[in-house]
């Protein structure tokens, strides 16, 4: 006896995939039911049913509307039923959206990122030098923070400040005596290595004392044995 399979893709498209194939089968049913009441009810279960794949949310009215829209947009807009909601249209509903634009902006120094050309454009704004300075310092240890993540080697003072003179036009510069630091490790990543090399140091002492005690246990035995020889 051959039994006949249908496979998925030769059955309807599935609208929404997280709701799976038995809730659009349901709708389907509903939307063939002659009675009003009947329909309007069943639609509410399955209402229900929806609202499940999300229980912290299926109370708060504005998923509630969302659930809505996505019954009737299953429904194909085909569903003639009482509601807590107007039903609602498909121009309400499936909204067309344009193309969205890459972004165009060139990026001079693309291993410093984008984040750098704004802090130091917003740098440059400042009317007051002394903060603009300050500020040209953080921007700097900024930098040198990201290009050693990025090349992952001691980097040299003049190259950073070379780059921000170029980033800002020359507005913004650091002169030779400036220090730029690097944001250190936080304490507790510091106790953290700290306590793993403690760990593994208890570790390899009780290995270190385990070995001794075999040993002169043996060598006890061994001496005992010859003694009774």
């Amino acid at each position: 006896m051959s039994l006949n399979m249908i496979y998925n893709t030769q059955q309807t498209h599935l609208v929404f995939k997280e709701y799976g194939r038995n809730i659009q089968q349901l709708i389907g049913y509903a939307i063939d039911l002659e009675d009003r009441r009947e329909r309007s009810e069943l639609c509410k279960a399955i209402l229900n049913l929806m609202g499940q794949m999300h229980p912290h949310l299926r109370n708060i009215e504005e998923f509630r509307h969302k659930l809505w829209y996505q019954l009737h947009t299953i429904a194909d807009f085909k569903l003639d039923i009482d509601g807590p909601y107007p039903i609602p249209t498909p121009e309400e509903v499936i909204k067309v959206t344009g193309e969205v634009p890459y972004p165009q902006e060139r990026i001079r120094f693309k291993h410093y990122g984008k984040n750098v050309e704004v802090l130091v454009a917003k740098a440059m704004k400042m009317e007051d030098l002394d903060k603009r300075h300050e500020f040209a310092k953080v921007i700097a240890n900024y930098m040198k923070m990201v290009y050693r993540n990025w090349n992952r080697e001691n980097v040299n003072d003049e190259l950073i400040k070379n780059d921000l003179r170029l980033l800002s036009n020359n507005l913004l510069s650091l002169d030779e005596s400036t220090v730029i630091e690097v944001p250190k490790q936080s304490n507790n990543n510091n106790n953290n290595g700290r306590n793993n090399n403690n760990k593994r140091n208890h570790k390899r002492n009780n290995n270190k004392n385990g070995k001794d005690h075999h040993r002169s246990r043996d060598n006890h035995h061994n001496n005992g044995y010859r003694k009774r020889r």
